[in-house]
């Protein structure tokens, strides 16, 4: 199964040590070449240690770069250029997910995977730590440990309340073993 990501999952996830949960799910993933320069070229610019973590990723091929199939989106959806390059990469490559953060770009993204007769499912951070426990690939002690760096980092933008409904989520999940 194709997954695309636009750059907020795996910056957020690289951040908080959380890219295992992201690869526990799926061993490859594509980014248009939009997130690469936000995530690694831009990054490192900065020297952001995230920066560097996932150019390693890109090394190993665990995440490549795909340019996405043209296509035009309207100008009322306003969207930044990874979220868009993104969204059509995930179309032209017939993904079954497409991760992604922001709130309007995620509908945006639903409503045109949907127009192609696709039926990709669209998540963020949060989503990717969900999939992963309930599937068994993490522990949920990892995931609520996941959630919580999350919310303490003022660099990532994921609302508190939305933290705090997944941690409740987690907490009425069965407990059973996981694989780390």
């Amino acid at each position: 199964m194709k997954v695309v990501s636009d750059a907020g999952p795996l910056m957020a996830l690289a951040k908080v040590g959380g890219l295992d949960a992201l690869f526990q799910l799926f061993p490859k993933v594509l980014t248009p070449p939009a997130v690469h320069e936000e995530l690694v070229t831009a990054g490192l610019r900065l020297g952001a240690p995230d920066a560097l973590l996932l150019e390693g990723h890109y090394r190993s091929a665990q995440i490549e770069i795909r340019s996405p199939s043209p296509m035009t989106f309207r100008q009322e959806e306003l969207l930044g250029n990874g979220e868009e390059q993104s969204i059509r990469l995930a179309i032209g490559e017939r993904a079954g997910w497409l991760l992604v953060d922001d709130f309007d770009a995620r509908r945006i993204a639903s409503a045109r995977l949907q127009e192609v007769g696709l039926d990709a499912r669209v998540t963020g951070t949060l989503g990717i730590i969900l999939a992963a426990c309930q599937k068994k690939r993490i522990s949920r002690q990892r995931a609520l440990d996941l959630v919580e760096a999350l919310s303490a980092r003022p660099d990532i933008w994921i609302s508190d309340d939305l933290c705090r409904r997944v941690c409740e989520i987690l907490h009425a999940e069965p407990n059973e073993p996981a694989s780390s």
